[in-house]
């Protein structure tokens, strides 16, 4: 069983990265519930951290990596726009997780 775990003022998530990287017998230790960010290029951050973790290790989506390499904003948003169409469940758990908010 996992520790729920609530991160308020999250910035870009450094807490949360550091409580979901523990794990024991192959499963996380922590489980981050609420991530909360006023901050706007912050929570994008976060929000992408959160759409992360919603997939196993090693099972990360390629448009994921994609979207981190590439360097052309349109391009980037399109990739993004991509994410959020193939990948609909897990985002809308990462935009449940991670509110920007104050």
């Amino acid at each position: 069983m996992s520790i729920p775990v609530i991160d308020i003022f999250a910035g870009p998530g450094g807490l949360g990265e550091g409580f979901s990287s523990i794990f024991e017998n192959g499963q996380r230790v922590f489980d981050i519930k609420l991530s909360i960010e006023k901050n706007e290029h912050a929570h994008q951050t976060l929000l992408l951290r959160s759409f992360y973790r919603k997939f196993p290790l090693g099972k990360i989506p390629d448009l994921y990596y994609d979207y981190i390499k590439e360097n052309n904003r349109k391009k980037q948003q399109d990739i993004l726009a991509s994410l959020k169409k193939n990948y609909g469940e897990e985002w809308k758990m990462a935009e449940d997780e991670a509110w920007n908010f104050e």
